[in-house]
């Protein structure tokens, strides 16, 4: 049994713990405590200008006037470290320390030195606990020119570029996940079948190994972690071929083999595991594919035993909003969940879009 919940409007979820999740409206980033229900603010991006004149634009771009007339997603990304210091990718690179700053404002980083860059698939930031560095890929397309992973270290207060992929070899970064069980970085690559790989490294981006890849089944964004395996779902898209349904699969790192353990019919963008061993899985609709799926995006759920069921689907409707794309879409948090209780947000889903809501599971 099941219970969604409304907990606000325009709410978009980011970083979850088993305590508390990190939400945003635009440049707002709220703390939604689990176990008391409650949302309260916790920091927020600085002005683009000072002075008594952005200052004022500010606060107009800001009101709940504004943010009702027009919505948009605001933040695109943010995740946060084992030290408590939050990391915000969105027009620039942002850092907030609450155990420094007094203040509400995130502080933007220097990037000079990697110059322009792009950012990441959303959800695609890693830390890692022990530098607490974080790290992301640039998720880029049309373009002939390498793809960098970008180093963010907030102790040092730095910004780097630590790998490059040569353009032959990937399109883009997916996503880069931290796996507790074997202390290891991993990186999935996409689109086409040479650049789909999955990716792996003990010592932070000094070396870098393929676990394996070649078509569109090694095509994935999030991935699962397990004491002797790993798992993801396919994101084989609308630019895939007719007979590349998308599946969930399971490598074991004993055998080095692989298994598919389920088929879920559209692309997995997001999963994330929970505090009870169990996970949460999404898929996205995307308008124009060629396989033959449900106009749905859906979560689907992990036993601790390993099964696979789908949990909830949402009929597609394209919100027409300009920041969003077409895609039907459900946001799950990075991080770990608690378990039995889930926050996401729907985008262009029917009678949901832009709308957060708590998921409460019962055995």
């Amino acid at each position: 049994m099941m219970k969604k919940k409304l907990v606000e409007h325009n709410l978009t979820i980011h970083f979850s713990t088993e305590q508390y999740c990190l939400c945003t409206r635009d440049h707002w980033v709220y703390r939604y405590n689990y176990s008391t229900k409650e949302l309260s603010r916790y920091c927020r991006l600085p002005p683009s200008s000072k002075g008594i004149l952005g200052k004022l634009k500010d606060k107009v771009a800001r009101s709940s006037l504004r943010q009702w007339l027009k919505p948009h997603l605001g933040i695109h990304d943010l995740i946060q470290t084992v030290d408590g210091d939050v990391v915000i990718v969105y027009d620039q690179i942002y850092l907030f320390k609450p155990s420094t700053l007094k203040r509400y404002f995130a502080e933007p980083l220097s990037i000079k030195s990697i110059g322009n860059f792009t950012g990441p698939l959303r959800s695609g930031l890693a830390t890692h606990p022990e530098s607490g560095a974080v790290y992301f890929g640039e998720y880029q397309n049309g373009h002939s020119c390498s793809t960098r992973v970008i180093k963010v270290d907030p102790r040092v207060q730095t910004v780097s570029a630590c790998w490059e992929f040569e353009r032959e070899e990937i399109k883009h970064v997916h996503a880069i996940r931290y796996d507790s069980y074997r202390n290891r970085l991993w990186v999935t690559t996409g689109d086409q079948d040479h650049e789909c790989a999955i990716y792996y490294t003990d010592d932070e981006f000094v070396t870098l190994h393929k676990l394996g890849g070649g078509d569109q089944s090694w095509r994935a964004i999030s991935l699962l972690f397990y004491p002797d395996c790993i798992e993801w779902g396919m994101d084989a898209g609308k630019d895939a071929p007719a007979d590349a349904i998308n599946h969930i699969y399971r490598y074991h790192f004993e055998s080095q083999q692989r298994e598919q353990v389920a088929t879920i019919g559209n692309p997995a963008y997001f999963a994330t595991p929970c505090a009870d061993g169990s996970a949460i899985l999404a898929t996205t609709f995307e308008p124009g594919r060629q396989q033959d799926t449900p106009e749905q995006a859906a979560l689907w759920r992990r036993s601790p035993q390993g099964d696979w069921q789908p949990l909830l689907a949402l009929d597609y409707q394209d919100s027409q909003m300009a920041t969003v794309g077409r895609y039907g879409m459900i946001y799950l948090p990075s991080g770990e969940l608690p378990a039995n209780q889930l926050l996401f947000t729907p985008i262009n889903c029917a009678g949901s879009h832009l709308r957060c809501y708590r998921l409460s599971l019962t055995s």
